[in-house]
């Protein structure tokens, strides 16, 4: 068993109910095996499409009752605007309905955040009412059938997900340095562009990350989570919480995040030195063999007991989602007292 393994077993207190039952481990062959496992998520699917039954049988008798001549002069008063419902409207507000239930049952489970950024955006633009595109947008049907063997799908297409976002990775890092391998992760990875100084008449010397520099740390925090059996979240705040960092400890200096998965640390001439964990390196390369097969040589070396020592050890971490809530505070001087509190960063 790897010191991964051993040393941060995930923490699924306070998880939604169906992100319980998809663990990184799980693999799923087909909906058979699958299904007597979703039990009480089926429950929760069948509670979600009788809900959204009854509110749309509901929705379209109010369409109904402002369409009729009568009403319309009175669904004016209502909504402060001189207009009619129309067709159009209707159609727009049943399409709205079911994106909102969409949206609630994808909620329930972490594939989203899994999602490279090209598919999740797919996934919002096909799931999410416009009122505007032409022709008229139909979002589906949100019946039992269509929302389980949507999630299904899903969930098996989990470690694909992941497979994408790792082979993305490794394309971003800088092919000019020799550090980053060729044929495969090592525990070390260099990417460039991270930061880049700037002047101003009125101010001296700065330096301005850039977003797209630390993708690539950001997308490891995604990854290193995913391996560690945490409930992964969306993350927003890499490019502040690398700002904050290195203005408290330095360039040039080792900062380790995420209970020691990952440490980086920054140089002045824009590039970031990223370690991973020997383990989530080794995982990294499995990956990454299973993409590329020929990317890795065979008879590759295990990491060395060196490397093993010299990397922090893991710890076990409270749960993804408050570390992203924790992140976005900051500390803040109370003036009259020799202590602090937190307050909410705007």
């Amino acid at each position: 068993m790897s010191s991964l393994d051993s040393e941060a077993k995930p923490d699924n207190a306070g998880h939604s109910v169906l992100a319980l039952t998809t663990s990184h481990s799980l693999v799923v062959s087909s909906p058979e095996t699958f299904l007597p496992d979703m039990r009480k998520e089926l429950g929760i699917i069948a509670d979600l499409v009788e809900s959204y039954n009854d509110e749309l049988c509901l929705l379209k008798l109010m369409a109904v009752q402002f369409k009729t001549h009568n009403h319309q002069k009175l669904y004016s008063y209502l909504s402060g605007y001189n207009h009619s419902i129309s067709e159009a409207d209707a159609l727009f507000a049943e399409n709205a309905l079911r994106s909102e239930y969409w949206k609630c049952v994808m909620a329930l489970t972490d594939v989203l955040p899994i999602m490279s950024d090209a598919k999740r955006n797919e996934w919002d633009k096909q799931f999410t009412a416009d009122r505007y595109i032409m022709p008229p947008q139909v979002i589906p049907d949100f019946t039992a059938d269509a929302v389980v063997g949507t999630v299904v799908a899903l969930l098996n297409d989990r470690n694909q997900f992941i497979k994408e976002r790792v082979y993305d990775v490794f394309q971003s890092l800088s092919r000019s340095h020799k550090t980053n391998k060729a044929f495969g992760f090592s525990t070390r990875m260099i990417t460039t562009g991270v930061c880049e100084p700037s002047k101003y008449p009125w101010q001296k010397l700065r330096v301005d990350f850039k977003e797209s520099g630390i993708s690539p740390l950001s997308e490891l925090r995604v990854i290193c989570a995913f391996f560690r059996g945490e409930q992964v979240k969306a993350i927003h705040n890499t490019k502040s919480l690398v700002e904050a960092l290195v203005e408290h400890e330095g360039f040039r200096k080792w900062i380790c995040i995420d209970g020691n998965s990952i440490r980086f640390r920054v140089y002045k001439n824009g590039s970031m030195h990223i370690d991973v964990h020997p383990d989530i390196a080794e995982r990294l390369n499995n990956i990454l063999s299973a993409i590329v097969p020929l990317a890795l040589p065979a008879d590759r070396m295990a990491h060395s007991k060196k490397s093993l020592e010299a990397f922090p050890v893991l710890k076990q971490c409270i749960d993804f989602d408050t570390r992203m809530q924790l992140s976005e505070l900051m500390f803040k001087n109370d003036g009259d007292k020799n202590h602090g509190s937190l307050a909410a960063a705007n």
